[in-house]
C-alpha cells in the first residue's frame, strides 16, 4: 500500500494533462500512486495519460455519471493510500510539495487536513492577483483561522493543494451534490467537528482559476449559516456570527453569479 493516493478528475484535459502529470512525476517525494478518474472525455486525455503508465503507478477508472462530486468520490473508493491528495487535470505541482505535506502531517498528529499557498493562474497561464470573491487570495495558517473564515463562507483551502488523511473520509463520507460548486468547502465543513486545519506558508500549488456561468456566491454563504447553526446547537461553536458584507452584496443588479471555480 502506497503512502499517498492522488486522485485526479479529468474532463476533457488534452491541453493541460501533461504538464500536471509530468509535476506529479517530478515530485521528490515518491510513495504515492495516481487514482485517475475519466469523465467521459472525448478528446486525447486519456492517450496523453496512457504515457505515463510505465514511469508512475497511475490507476485508471471512469466515471460515467456527468460531474466533479461522483468522478471524485469514485476515486476516493479506489485509494489505498494513508493520505489522499487532490489534483485537477489542470493544476501544478512544485516538486517538493507531497514531501512537505507529508512531513508536515507526520510531526502533527492532530491535524488531519493540510493545504499550501497558491500562485493563481486564469486559463491562458498568465498570473492573476484576485480569487472568487475579488480579493487577493492568502491562507491563513492556523487552525483557529481557517475554522473562523469556513464559518463565515470562505474557503480557507485550496482543493487541489489539499492532502488529507483518508480516515476523515471513512467517518465523514464522500463528497455532496447538494451544494454547486461548494463541494469542497462543504467537505471542510463535514470535517470540523473531527480535526484540526492548516495551512503550509509556501507557494507549492499554480491553480488554473477557470470561470463558470452556473458558479452562485451566495452557496457558501448559505453553508456557512447552516453549519454555524447546527455545531453552536452541538456546542462546537459559541457567541455569534460576524456581520459580514462582501462588495458584490452591494450591486443592486447582483443575481448570485461573480463567477470563479
Amino acid at each position: 500500500m502506497k503512502k499517498v493516493s492522488i486522485v485526479i478528475p479529468v474532463h476533457n484535459c488534452q491541453s493541460t494533462i501533461r504538464r500536471s502529470l509530468m509535476s506529479i512525476h517530478n515530485q521528490t517525494f515518491r510513495d504515492f500512486e495516481v487514482i485517475l478518474v475519466d469523465n467521459n472525455s472525448t478528446d486525447d486525455t486519456m492517450k496523453i495519460v496512457n504515457e505515463f503508465i510505465n514511469d508512475m503507478e497511475i490507476k485508471v477508472f471512469k466515471c460515467l455519471q456527468k460531474g466533479i462530486v461522483p468522478t471524485l468520490n469514485t476515486g476516493i473508493k479506489h485509494a489505498t493510500g494513508e493520505y489522499i491528495a487532490r489534483q485537477d487535470g489542470d493544476d501544478f505541482w512544485y516538486e517538493d510539495k507531497l514531501e512537505k505535506q507529508v512531513n508536515f502531517l507526520e510531526s502533527n498528529p492532530e491535524i488531519g487536513i493540510v493545504g499550501t499557498q497558491i500562485q493563481l493562474l486564469d486559463s491562458e497561464g498568465q498570473i492573476q492577483k484576485q480569487g472568487t470573491m475579488g480579493i487577493e487570495i492568502k491562507y491563513p495558517l492556523v487552525d483557529n483561522e481557517i475554522r473562523y473564515m469556513m464559518i463565515h463562507g470562505e474557503n480557507p483551502l485550496c482543493h487541489p493543494s489539499v492532502l488529507i488523511r483518508a480516515k476523515l473520509f471513512e467517518l465523514v463520507g464522500g463528497y455532496e451534490k447538494v451544494f454547486p460548486k461548494a463541494e469542497d468547502l462543504h467537505l471542510w465543513l463535514k470535517f470540523f467537528p473531527h480535526t484540526k486545519f492548516a495551512n503550509l506558508p509556501e507557494v507549492l500549488v499554480d491553480y488554473t482559476q477557470t470561470f463558470s456561468p452556473d458558479y452562485d456566491a451566495r452557496v457558501p454563504l448559505l453553508l456557512s449559516d447552516m453549519y454555524f447553526s447546527l455545531y453552536k446547537t452541538a456546542g462546537l461553536i459559541e457567541g455569534e456570527k460576524e456581520k459580514r458584507v462582501w462588495d458584490w452584496q452591494r450591486d443592486p443588479n447582483f443575481h448570485g453569479n461573480i463567477g470563479g471555480r
